[in-house]
């Protein structure tokens, strides 16, 4: 049975450092980190180890006290709710030793090979800090790792008579995540680097102890590692989802959520980091904030595709967010859903499916990078949650598609409501109290020629109805960018057709206009004349 009492609180490496030779085995010496924001108001990290030693088991760790609390489990964690697993309490680690993966020499204590089984952040469900609930020998989490996720309680039980030690359970308590059917066993690969406990054990690179290299042999391990790379590449566009008009299934495609932000390419080398737009916009000076996506990767030189989001509570990303503030908008993340680039290799002629195998085991900060997940064959189930949640939509992805640069049928997309870009091409002026003016006149590029499709007057606050207007008026011209005729009252000024917007509507007219439309945010990164109307093609 279960007892709270009082255990020993996390914070000193002193029986970490007594058991281990640093001078012989590989792992992060360390030290105790203190300081830092209220835990209990703030992400933590913690990490999972699988670790083949005399037996194999799970090292199971949170960070708390400015060390990582470690909890040895020998059937390792399960999502199967109310399911009790075994986990003795050791010694405090490092935090480094949350990237520890490699072999531990044989003479030294925990022999044997170690991969990083799942990692990521918790909070906690209760309390304030975690090193006092371990103390009081019971802790409740929330874990938003790769492969765990959910809520989860150890808690510290009677040794029995004669047993040595600390013992705890670890209880996977009942959430959304709970699995019936999950077994650790049948997930063994690390999600570091997506290799096996028998990989690391095999691999003669693998990280284990040596004699410090000389300069010059450092310098040849440098030279011989670059000399079979593949040059980084420059693409000249960015790989675009064709719409079609309606969700399928299919067992040669992936599906994953429509995020609804900027598109943008991420490209670390040689320490430097560029996250360009569709139109070469540097969204770096957009948003500063994500210049942390320079060591969110595990590997460099590395350039991968995504979304710039602004993601809630509950993880639905919002284009109107992204639009409301000039600083840090809440939830900025950037979401990641393909790789280009990594480990020295062009990956662009390698099966998506591939890519994005890489792409996940890639990241190792999820705090500011969001891997896409996505479900395979099930397409319509995931369009039907997409729009129950109030999401744009989903996008389909052949498996084994490669990626080219340009708007392609192995990529499309399925949007929940009607959403779209339309470029400026004038205004009207306001009425009654309103300040800056009435409506944007919109249009899309048809046959060469911008084509009026109606007028947007809602979705503005009072800031954005000056703002705009000032804009407008420096792109003012005499005569009308359309090349149809536009009826509007009061009468119009016309601006050049540089302005793309976002508007969300309900409906196109039977004549190609909008109804009922609404403002949704500026397009900086889409240029004018590669708007036009999305009208779906057949999913067929």
């Amino acid at each position: 049975m279960a007892v709270k009492h009082e255990s020993s609180r996390p914070g000193s490496l002193e029986r970490y450092h007594k058991k281990r030779d640093f001078a012989q085995t590989p792992e992060p010496s360390g030290r105790t980190r203190r300081g830092g924001a209220a835990a209990g108001r703030r992400k933590m990290r913690f990490v999972v180890q699988m670790h083949r030693a005399t037996r194999l088991h799970y090292d199971f760790r949170l960070e708390a006290g400015g060390v990582l609390a470690s909890w040895a489990v020998p059937k390792g964690p399960t999502l199967v709710s109310g399911d009790r697993r075994l986990a003795m309490h050791v010694e405090d680690h490092p935090l480094d030793y949350r990237d520890f993966e490699g072999n531990i020499p044989a003479g030294q204590y925990g022999a044997g090979s170690v991969i990083v089984w799942d990692r990521g952040t918790y909070t906690l469900a209760e309390g304030d800090d975690p090193a006092a609930e371990i103390g009081a020998g019971k802790i409740t989490f929330i874990l938003h790792g790769k492969k765990l996720r959910g809520e989860f309680t150890l808690v510290k039980i009677k040794a029995r008579e004669g047993e040595s030690g600390e013992p705890w359970l670890l209880i996977k308590d009942r959430d959304e995540y709970s699995d019936a059917r999950y077994d650790p066993a049948k997930h063994p690969e690390s999600v570091k680097s997506g290799k096996t406990l028998a990989d690391v054990a095999g691999d003669k690179r693998a990280r284990t102890w040596q004699s410090k290299p000389s300069a010059r042999q450092a310098t040849a391990t440098r030279r011989r590692s670059s000399a079979g790379r593949d040059p980084l590449p420059h693409p000249k566009a960015l790989m675009l989802a064709t719409l079609i008009d309606e969700p399928f299934d299919d067992p040669e495609w992936l599906f994953e959520i429509k995020w609804d932000g900027y598109r943008a390419l991420c490209t670390i080398d040689a320490g430097k980091l560029s996250l360009v737009s569709r139109n070469g916009l540097d969204m770096l000076a957009r948003f500063p904030d994500l210049a942390q996506l320079s060591t969110a990767f595990a590997s460099v030189p590395v350039m991968v595709d995504g979304e710039i989001v602004s993601l809630d509570s509950r993880g639905r990303s919002s284009f109107q967010r992204l639009q409301e503030s000039q600083k840090k908008p809440a939830g900025l993340t950037y979401a990641a859903f393909d790789l280009l680039y990594a480990d020295g290799a062009d990956l662009r002629s390698k099966p998506l499916e591939e890519r994005k195998a890489l792409l996940e085991r890639l990241i190792r900060d999820d705090g500011v990078v969001l891997y896409s997940k996505h479900v395979v064959e099930r397409g319509v189930k995931l369009f039907e949650n997409a729009r129950k949640r109030g999401l744009e939509g989903i996008i389909g992805k052949k498996r084994s598609s490669t990626y080219q640069e340009r708007r392609s049928r192995d990529w499309v997309k399925i949007k929940t409501g009607h959403e779209q870009e339309f470029v400026v091409g004038g205004w009207t002026d306001p009425k009654g109290s309103r300040k800056g003016f009435g409506a944007l006149l919109l249009g899309v590029y048809h046959g060469g020629a911008l084509r009026y499709v109606g007028s947007v007057g809602t979705g503005f606050s009072a800031k954005l109805l000056t703002e705009l207007a000032a804009r407008l008026r420096k792109l003012e011209r005499k005569t009308s960018p359309f090349g149809n005729d536009v009826e509007v009252r009061p009468r119009p000024h016309w601006t050049s057709p540089e302005l793309v917007v976002e508007v969300r509507f309900s409906e196109w007219t039977r004549d190609g206009y909008l109804r009922q439309p609404a403002y949704l945010g500026l397009r900086p990164d889409k240029r004018a004349r590669d708007v036009v109307a999305e009208i779906p093609v057949h999913a067929q």
